[in-house]
């Protein structure tokens, strides 16, 4: 199978000629523009850039392609202008094209990221100039908007981010025109004195779907990663913008209608509701938001997934008000250990909504110091519970270097009642620091963390292990950012009492030790854009290191065509030890011992910006405690129509233990989504998990009538089909209203 794949890689791309052009110098110091005033000149943003202060503001050029012959001049031009008033910042692109190409533009969904698939122009802002923070804004030709967050060169990137902003787009015979106005308060712009002047980061990016290429105008080392604000260009020259202390409101009101299917377990019932959500600057750089009995009802479904090992599965947040302000709160390693994980806030383990009675949340910077402090009460079993995480970190350099601090407690309210055996205050205190040194390549970072709890050693119902919820955790990492090679280690460490109450830890009371050294050779010819071959260890411990409970080591070969295939080849060696016996499935015990064996993995994908893409791997392992696993995942993208896209997936595993009958599981999901307009959206949705015994189907129909400001029909149906079938089926119209002002 490796070897087709290779050859469809190498036939391919040898149908897309190497690009002969001028190879570009690189450059001192990052480019700038300066930005023109049209304070008393009205913008109106419907992409002809006709205005007169267009014709007073100059152009900003010298693109560089990025993707796939770095530091290329492009064969297409692409050019642009910046204007501001005292409320917003405005910019005019302009994509050429030869005469006879029609730009890709088949996404007609809000954030969805088959957008960078179409020809695509990217505003890549780092707002507060903290080299750290990206705040960015994207168009196709159809003008469909996708914004998003990220922060440390994309290692936090969070789409969810729904920022409310103005786009036009008009296609001409030999360029597409974007035309743009960014709010201040949607940058989160700190005041400034009368006349002070701002500098604010900038890159432009754009995505040339004829070439499957992306161009910059600010130098992006390709080491870096796309969204490193460290090498951002500078928009200056601008005063006055974001001035005084904006705010908007979005109250929302929703009426539910919940009941059993045919079975007629659950009774009907019909909920009310009505609240919303603030934001309001107080000053400076310093913001307040504040919730009122929120509500999730418009938040997208997760993929059903398989999990067959014993540790939790780790979620993204999707919900707007946990969103805002996240750079502040980032603390600890993704998906493995952090002490502040905001979806154990308003949702249960099952991701059912848990009602948020209440919430407020501040942070900002003021000079080299940034800060956040957010504190909710939720209900939970008939009890209040408060939940609070404050966060400080200061800059130290005019890089990305700093030393911060982190706090999260977990108190339910003792006049509301006390559930017996339920832990009762809960706490987890932090500090933290990251160094970066020769020219930012070289990242040393570290962490502490202790926690503290009241409460039984053992839940009284599931008589989960709860420890007694004093222990210690840290942290230390290494890592260097090379032209061919960014490897780089690190140690974490946590004793058995260490519980963050309102964190995640993928795997507690186990001391973990890591080694990544990637080499990676980026080319500009024989059909080959980029080979990465990485060797990773892995080492798990007891707290007091006489044991080994996991060692791996493995060894993945991921190359990519000038065309855009990409195959990635994988083998790895495991020894597990499971300490404790588990069900893989119902009925399906893995008793406890010391199990060794090897993994392979063979995946290939089709060019992003092929209709339809196609996906494809495949496993298989005798290393899965004891007995054999085979694992088959496809996916497959197709828009028929630029209005219609359907995605379907299909994650498939086999397995067969000692001593045990072998075992089918899956989980599938599939999406048919219809956009007649770029703010008319509808979802028809269908999840499928084995694993659970369970099916959920949903049609969400969402309206975006005016900015920010949105009507949802959600109709949603759940089915537990095993051991007896049982469906329970919700009906949710909510309708939310943005209100911006100026105090």
């Amino acid at each position: 199978m490796a070897l087709l794949a290779l050859g469809a890689i190498v036939a391919s791309s040898a149908r897309v000629r190497a690009q002969e052009a001028e190879h570009l110098p690189i450059p001192e110091v990052p480019p700038s523009i300066d930005a023109v005033s049209c304070a008393g000149t009205p913008i109106t943003i419907d992409g002809h850039l006709d205005e007169s202060a267009w014709g007073r503001a100059p152009y900003a050029t010298g693109f560089r392609e990025r993707i796939p012959h770095p530091d290329h001049r492009p064969p297409v031009e692409t050019r642009f202008r910046v204007l501001f008033d005292d409320d917003a910042i405005y910019f005019g692109l302009e994509m050429l094209h030869p005469p006879e190409q029609t730009p890709r533009q088949i996404e007609r969904t809000r954030d969805g990221t088959d957008l960078y698939a179409d020809d695509a122009i990217t505003l890549k802002i780092d707002a507060r100039r903290d080299r750290r923070t990206t705040l960015g804004f994207s168009l196709n030709p159809a003008g469909t908007q996708l914004d998003y967050l990220a922060i440390d060169n994309g290692r936090l990137f969070r789409r969810e981010v729904d920022m409310v902003w103005q786009s036009a787009v008009v296609v001409l015979p030999d360029r597409w025109i974007a035309e743009v106005r960014i709010p201040a308060v949607a940058l989160g712009l700190s005041d400034v004195a009368p006349g002070a002047e701002r500098t604010i980061g900038l890159n432009v990016s754009r995505d040339h779907a004829a070439r499957i290429a992306t161009y910059d105008w600010a130098r992006m080392p390709a080491e870096f990663g796309p969204w490193s604000a460290l090498h951002y260009g500078e928009i200056r020259g601008v005063t006055g913008l974001g001035g005084g202390a904006p705010f908007n409101v979005t109250p929302y009101a929703l009426v539910e209608h919940r009941g059993a299917g045919s079975d007629g377990t659950v009774p009907d019932a019909l909920r009310l509701a009505a609240g919303g959500e603030a934001q309001l600057r107080l000053v400076n750089d310093t913001w307040l938001e504040t919730t009122l009995l929120t509500d999730f009802a418009q938040v997208d479904l997760d993929d059903a997934l398989v999990n067959l090992d014993r540790f939790p599965l780790f979620y993204p947040e999707r919900r707007p008000f946990f969103l805002t302000g996240l750079d502040v709160f980032d603390f600890g390693v993704s998906g493995i250990l952090q002490p502040f994980y905001s979806r154990r806030i308003g949702l249960d383990r099952d991701a059912h909504p848990i009602p948020v009675l209440a919430g407020v949340k501040l942070y900002g910077r003021e000079g080299p110091v940034s800060f956040g402090l957010l504190d909710t009460v939720t209900e939970e079993q008939g009890r209040d519970v408060n939940s609070l995480a404050g966060r400080v970190r200061v800059r130290l350099d005019e890089g990305a270097s700093y030393v911060g601090a982190i706090v999260v407690g977990r108190q339910p309210f003792l006049e509301s009642g006390v559930v017996p055996g339920e832990p009762g205050n809960q706490t987890t205190v932090g500090a933290d620091a990251l160094w970066r040194t020769l020219d930012e390549r070289l990242e040393l970072s570290a962490f502490a963390l202790g926690t503290s709890r009241d409460g039984p050693d053992e839940h009284p119902v599931t008589h989960e292990p709860l420890g007694s919820g004093e222990g210690v955790a840290g942290f230390a990492q290494v890592r260097y950012l090379g032209t061919w090679t960014q490897p780089r280690a690190y140690f974490l460490y946590q004793d058995e009492g260490f519980a963050p109450s309102l964190g995640f830890v993928r795997r507690r009371g186990v001391p973990r030790a890591l080694v990544e050294v990637p080499l990676v050779a980026r080319m500009s010819r024989f059909f080959l854009r980029r080979i990465t071959l990485l060797a990773t260890g892995v080492l798990e411990t007891t707290p007091s290191f006489d044991r080994a409970l996991t060692t791996s080591g493995s060894v993945s070969l991921d190359v990519e065509s000038d065309a855009g295939w990409n195959l990635i080849l994988y083998g790895a060696y495991q020894e597990d030890t499971v300490q404790d016996a588990f069900d893989v499935v119902p009925g399906v015990t893995v008793p406890a011992g010391v199990y060794r064996g090897v993994s392979t993995y063979v995946s290939l994908a089709t060019p992003d910006n092929f209709n339809p893409y196609l996906y494809a791997s495949y496993g298989l392992s005798n290393a899965y405690f004891g007995g054999e696993r085979h694992n088959g995942y496809a996916q497959i993208a197709w828009s028929p129509l630029p209005e219609l896209r359907v995605v379907a997936s299909a994650d498939v595993y086999r397995v067969a233990l000692r001593g045990q009958p072998a075992f089918f599981t899956y989980a599938i999901n599939g999406l048919v989504r219809v956009t007649p307009l770029t703010t008319l959206q509808a979802d028809l949705v269908a999840r499928v998990d084995q694993e659970s015994r369970r099916a959920i189907g949903m049609l969400r129909i969402r309206w975006r009538y005016a900015p920010g400001s949105d009507l949802y029909l959600v109709w949603r149906e759940d089915l537990v089909y095993e051991p007896v079938l049982t469906s329970e089926r919700t009906l949710t119209v909510k309708v939310t209203y943005r209100i911006d002002g100026l105090l």
